[in-house]
């Protein structure tokens, strides 16, 4: 009898929740693959190489083409020609935006020392989206709609803050309560986190066995679980590690997703040199920042 492929049964399975859950789409696993997979060795990739990964993904050749186009009128992808072969890579400003997202998906951790300063913004009237955006990569927690407690200096907070009325401060500590602390955790406990630990914990265990994995799989696998926890990572709020609570979800989910990325990366990266082509030819070697991912 032939024995379970681990990570045939994961993609299924996580390919059927997805689509149950209204979540598998198209356009974001592109984006995810040019992301993680192509960013880091050049930018740019056949359609071919596109089709390939998304075909097992359970994504048609119909639903790619029609994601493709999208994404091009949208301003999220460019697109080039080579005789008859498509190419593809992130617009400028795109790319940019998913470099700084980077920071957030493969840090090695979402806690802040435990001596992060922290401040205060109290506004006169509810923050706008645009800057509760932006306060997201500095860490933030909104404890009110006009009450703002941030993990960095005033100095270092956007400059979309400083709007009439509003008074920014600097917090020389702070011994958070019993309300504060449940806001924290709060903040951070995504059901989704138990759910994704649930659904690869079997798949760390597996990967611990000698072997390695079917390149092809591994890639997919790759661009699948990369494009489940980008999600959560660039949700849940940065916190200094003296106020995490006990039971965090995060810390392990982001552990568990780290060790089965370093089992996956050496069998998709050999899947990216043997099948993956550019305009002049195979992929370039990855740059730096693959190798520094989850702390590498």
């Amino acid at each position: 009898m032939r024995e379970p492929d681990p990570i045939a049964e994961t993609i299924t399975a996580r390919l059927a929740s997805l689509q149950a859950g209204g979540r598998l789409s198209a356009w974001s696993l592109i984006v995810s693959f040019l992301g993680d997979a192509i960013g880091p060795r050049g930018g740019v990739v056949s359609a071919g190489t596109l089709q390939a990964v998304m075909q097992r993904l359970g994504i048609g050749a119909g639903a790619v083409r029609t994601a493709i186009s999208r994404l091009s009128a949208d301003g999220w992808i460019e697109r080039s020609r080579e005789g008859r072969n498509s190419f593809y890579r992130l617009s400028g400003d795109v790319e940019e935006t998913v470099r700084a997202a980077e920071r957030r998906i493969y840090a090695k951790t979402s806690l802040l020392p435990a001596d992060a300063p922290r401040s205060l913004v109290i506004a006169t009237e509810p923050l706008s989206d645009e800057a509760l955006g932006a306060l997201e990569p500095t860490g933030a927690l909104q404890l009110a709609p006009q009450l703002i407690l941030c993990f960095a200096a005033v100095a270092e907070l956007p400059g979309s803050l400083r709007i009439p009325g509003a008074t920014l401060a600097d917090l020389s500590s702070l011994e958070p309560g019993d309300a504060m602390r449940a806001r924290l955790a709060e903040a951070r406990h995504f059901a989704e986190f138990e759910e994704l630990r649930a659904a690869y914990q079997p798949l760390g265990t597996a990967l611990q066995q000698p072997g390695s994995p079917p390149p092809a799989d591994a890639m997919a696998l790759r661009c699948l679980m990369i494009h489940e926890w980008r999600r959560l990572a660039l949700r849940v709020p940065a916190i200094p590690a003296d106020l995490v609570e006990p039971g965090d979800p995060e810390p392990g989910t982001r552990a568990l997703i780290a060790a089965i990325y370093a089992k996956l990366l050496p069998a998709s990266e050999a899947w990216l040199d043997a099948s993956a082509t550019t305009p002049s030819g195979p992929l370039p070697p990855p740059d730096a920042r693959l190798a520094a991912r989850f702390g590498g």
